[in-house]
C-alpha cells in the first residue's frame, strides 16, 4: 500500500474460496495483517479494509466508474445493514465493526443498480428454499461424479506433491511463512520474541 499500488479483496466461488461472504474476507485481510510484524503501525486499519473491499475490488473490476461507492451516476448498489445486532453492540468504531464482527447477518437490504433484491434478509428475486433443494438433491450425484475424478487424479498426488516440495523449499529471499521457522533464515524477523 506504501508504494501505491491497487490493493483490492474480492470474493470467488465457494469451491475455490470456501466463503462468498466479503465480510469473511475483510475480517481474515486484516487478522493475518496484524501477525505480518510487531509494528502495529504497519498494520492494515479497518477504513483501509473497507477501501479494499468496495472502490478497490470494483477497480480490480475494472468498474470503478459504475460501482464500488455512493455517488451520482453510478449503479445504485448497497446494503443497509441493522445496526442493532450483536455485531455492532455497543456500537462505537463502525469500521471495526465491518471489518471485524459483522458476518453479514445483520444485513437488511440488498440493493443492486436501484432493485431491491434482499429485503428483511430474504431474496426478493427468486425462490431461495427451492434452489437450496434443488442443490440438495442434485449433490449426491455430483459427489459421486467427484469422487471418480478424485480417484482419477490420485496418480498425480505424488508428482504434484513434490512439485511443491521442490517450490516451497526454494528460497526466494524472504520468509514466506509466518510462524514456519524451517522457512526462516533470518532470526530477527521471526515471529517470535528473541534478541537480535
Amino acid at each position: 500500500m506504501e508504494n501505491q499500488c491497487d490493493s483490492t479483496l474480492g470474493t470467488d466461488g465457494v469451491s475455490s474460496n470456501d466463503t462468498a461472504r466479503i465480510f469473511d474476507v475483510m475480517r481474515v485481510a486484516g487478522l493475518i495483517h496484524s501477525v505480518s510484524g510487531p509494528d502495529h503501525d504497519q498494520w492494515i486499519r479497518a477504513e483501509e479494509i473497507l477501501t479494499m473491499a468496495t472502490i478497490g475490488g470494483a477497480r480490480s473490476a475494472m468498474l470503478e466508474n459504475v460501482t464500488g461507492s455512493l455517488e451520482v451516476g453510478k449503479a445504485a448498489d448497497l446494503l443497509i445493514l441493522d445496526l442493532t445486532t450483536l455485531s455492532f453492540t455497543p456500537l462505537n468504531d463502525i469500521a471495526k465493526h465491518l471489518v471485524y464482527a459483522e458476518n453479514g447477518s445483520s444485513i437488511e437490504t440488498v440493493m443492486i443498480a436501484g432493485q431491491i433484491v434482499v429485503h428483511d434478509g430474504r431474496l426478493q428475486t427468486i425462490d431461495e428454499a427451492a434452489i437450496l433443494a434443488e442443490i440438495r438433491e442434485l449433490v449426491p450425484a455430483h459427489l459421486a461424479a467427484h469422487a471418480e475424478l478424485e480417484a482419477r487424479n490420485a496418480a498425480f498426488h505424488s508428482t504434484m506433491a513434490e512439485i511443491h516440495r521442490r517450490a516451497t523449499s526454494t528460497d526466494i529471499g524472504m520468509n514466506r511463512y509466518a510462524g514456519d521457522e524451517r522457512h526462516d533464515t533470518d532470526p530477527c524477523t521471526s515471529i517470535k520474541p528473541r534478541v537480535c
